[in-house]
């Protein structure tokens, strides 16, 4: 036997009042004998002995009534299977723990493994009896209830079984249990049931499991797990615009991982690149089961613009939702880079290389300024910028510029002949870099490039075969002292830096210690300075990286974040689904931060009737892994009465076997009703006798 308000029992002591109250009651009067009434002792202690025996039963009756009273309401219940004991059936609380992340999706020989989950649900609400309850618990990456609480209505949990469907997202048994455990808390009914159906792969548990039971030891536990064990999965689980200068025409490289988590191997299959609904790059690939592969390819994009494409399996798996994934490229259609500093060569020489022509179409868009302006004009609209022979700047320049880097934008940055460098060392170090000297001519005529790293994405594209001497004849530059944060890109034979490389927040800074004009060096007449320039600011502009930013992940929420302030008009997203994002701040710029992003697809990001940037969601990566994790890696964190029900098992006789139970309230209170009965019609009886006498 056991109690459902097993709390109630110290109640029980309230059978002591009737006791109590009897003993309190009993007075005791002197004796005083009076001769003439001696004659009627004999015949009043038969009565008195009457009188006292039916106080007893009227005492035990009281407390016995109390006693069962205080049963009642604490609802005992007993396990029978015979039905001989009167009261009503032990009632139920059933909570369905249903996985309907993207591996439900998974093919098996009788349908998808969701089918599976919704068939033996339906099995299972057949086995409830009237007055049980029941709640579903969708396993999402954040647990989803329906209804609300535990509704004895089945017929809801039916239909809503039927019209579920696997999503594209992530999710969590863990917390599902969890969310479970509550449930059950709240409940008074003595059967408490936890079906879990899931594949029960590795991507269903968290990475890092808790280390207390999910459950409690009086929960019973039923693990009904999803066919599926020999599936054939080949998932593209990453994809990655690596370029890091992009500009029109120009190759573009993707790096891509593809994995076999199936449970066998896969030969020769096509991958293929689609850009704008057509196929611009492919390759084969044989993988062993459980063998992951990456691969580069190359494409060069037809027009420029945000763009969303997608590395595709072409040949369809058990698994297809994971066979292609979507990526980001953004191939600015022009740049627009300031060229700052004093009138002079160093200047004009900077401005002629990004912009041979001054074509106002050209990609790279220069605005020549002086110095003064440079501190004044809007830096919204520029992607990079390039001093170059500036003399000097206000107090409030470099916090500025800093700020303008931290937003991922670059700056350049040329010394010259109308430089101060004490200025310089000023707000150089603020950027990352080393502190100037004054400049310095070589002692033998010339300097020039000792090494070069051409690894460095600044030479991404621009060399077939590694080339011969592209240096140019260095005169005089400016000698740094050791310090800051930068990186050497190019040194010279004099053991002097000539380019180095800061990063600051989300952008970059290029310092140059020598210069274009022509008492410095022959960089003006050299070959590799025009290139090397426009490759310069495409860098600093930051738009060959950023792609990856504009990559998120189904069901997962997301930031972006963006320079400067927001615009006037309101920002949506728009695609298989529409969502307004909300806008926040950052600590550079601003944020629009989503949530609700469920399905997987491109996307665009528009602010009022101006399209911003396009947007990738993917399936989440560890919804490739199909296939069933052992129970050992996960029973001990459980907790709970734990039955595993195969797709042969006998559900029905192994959940009705614990099932059987009897509330006994009824008769208890029925008891007790009995109890007080019998005293009232005991106590009139005995009063009528004593009017009698």
């Amino acid at each position: 036997m056991t109690f459902l308000n097993s709390a109630i029992l110290a109640a029980l002591t309230l059978g002591l009042l009737p006791i109590l109250i009897h003993l309190l009651n009993r007075q005791r009067f002197k004796k005083v004998d009076f001769p003439t009434l001696r004659f009627l002792h004999e015949l009043q202690r038969q009565k008195m002995r009457q009188v006292r025996v039916r106080q007893i039963i009227l005492l035990i009756l009281r407390t016995l009534a109390v006693i069962f009273i205080v049963l009642a309401v604490a609802r005992p219940v007993v396990r029978s299977s015979s039905g001989i004991l009167p009261g009503g059936e032990a009632r139920t609380t059933a909570v369905m723990i249903l996985d309907r992340s993207a591996s439900m999706q998974t093919e098996t020989p009788v349908g998808t493994r969701f089918r599976g989950v919704q068939t033996r649900t339906q099995e299972i609400l057949n086995l409830l009896q009237d007055g049980d309850e029941a709640q579903i618990v969708w396993a999402d990456g954040q647990p989803e209830h329906y209804p609300e609480n535990p509704t004895s209505q089945i017929r809801l949990l039916r239909e809503a079984i039927v019209e579920a469907k696997p999503t594209e997202m992530g999710g969590d048994l863990v917390k599902a249990m969890q969310a479970a455990r509550q449930i059950l808390g709240r409940s008074q009914n003595l059967h408490k049931e936890v079906y879990v159906l899931s594949d029960f792969s590795v991507s269903a548990w968290p990475e890092k499991l808790p280390e207390s039971a999910l459950l409690p030891n009086d929960v019973r536990l039923f693990l009904l797990p999803m066919n599926g064990a020999e599936a054939r999965n080949i998932g593209i689980t990453d994809a990655n615009i690596t370029s890091r200068i992009i500009t029109p025409g120009r190759p573009v490289e993707i790096n891509f991982t593809a994995r076999n988590t199936g449970a066998a191997a896969a030969d020769d299959r096509i991958v293929s690149v689609y850009l704008g609904g057509r196929r611009v790059a492919q390759t084969r690939l044989t993988l062993n089961a459980g063998e992951s592969k990456q691969t580069r390819l190359k494409f060069v994009p037809e027009s420029p613009g945000d763009q969303v494409g997608y590395v595709r399996v072409e040949e369809a798996d058990d698994f297809t939702a994971d066979d292609q994934r979507f990526f980001v490229l953004r191939v600015p259609a022009r740049l627009t880079v300031a060229v700052a500093g004093s009138s002079g060569a160093a200047r004009d020489l900077a401005a002629l290389a990004l912009n041979p022509t001054a074509d106002p179409g050209a990609f790279v868009n220069v605005k020549v300024w002086d110095a003064a302006a440079l501190e004044t004009e809007d830096w919204s609209t520029l992607d990079a910028i390039v001093i170059a022979d500036a003399s000097h700047f206000s107090g409030m320049f470099a916090s500025r510029l800093r700020k303008f880097v931290e937003e991922g934008k670059g700056a350049f940055i040329m010394p010259g002949p109308q430089t101060d460098a004490r200025t310089y060392a000023a707000w150089l170090p603020t950027l990352g870099l080393p502190i100037p000297g004054e400049a310095v001519e070589n002692e033998t005529g010339s300097t020039r490039w000792k090494q070069t790293d051409l690894q460095h994405p600044l030479f991404e594209g621009l060399f077939e075969e590694k080339p011969a001497d592209i240096s140019p004849a260095i005169s005089k530059l400016l000698r740094t002292t050791p310090g800051g944060t930068a990186v050497e890109v190019i040194s010279t034979s004099a053991g002097a830096p000539f380019l180095l490389e800061s990063k600051i927040g989300r952008g970059r800074v290029l310092f140059m210690t020598t210069s274009a004009d022509p008492t410095w060096s022959t960089l003006y007449r050299s070959g590799i300075f025009p290139p090397l320039l426009v490759s310069g600011v495409a860098y600093l502009s930051g738009i060959g990286t950023s792609g990856g930013d504009y990559q998120l992940t189904a069901g997962v929420p997301a930031e972006l974040h963006f320079p400067g302030v927001p615009g006037n008009g309101p920002y949506e997203i728009r695609g298989d689904q529409t969502l307004a994002p909300v806008v926040g701040s950052a600590p550079t710029g601003f944020s629009l931060k989503l949530s609700g992003l469920n399905k997987p697809g491109a996307y665009e990001l528009w602010q009022g009737n101006r399209r911003t940037a396009a947007v990738a969601v993917n399936v989440p990566v560890r919804e490739s892994e199909i296939q069933i994790a052992p129970e050992t890696s996960y029973r001990e964190i459980l907790g709970g009465e734990i039955e595993v029900l195969s797709e042969k098992a006998n559900v029905q006789g192994a959940i009705m076997e614990g099932r059987f139970g009897r509330e006994l309230w009824k008769l208890c209170l029925y008891l007790a009703l009995a109890f007080l009965l019998a005293e009232m019609i005991i106590g009139r009886v005995g009063k009528r006798d004593v009017v009698t006498t």
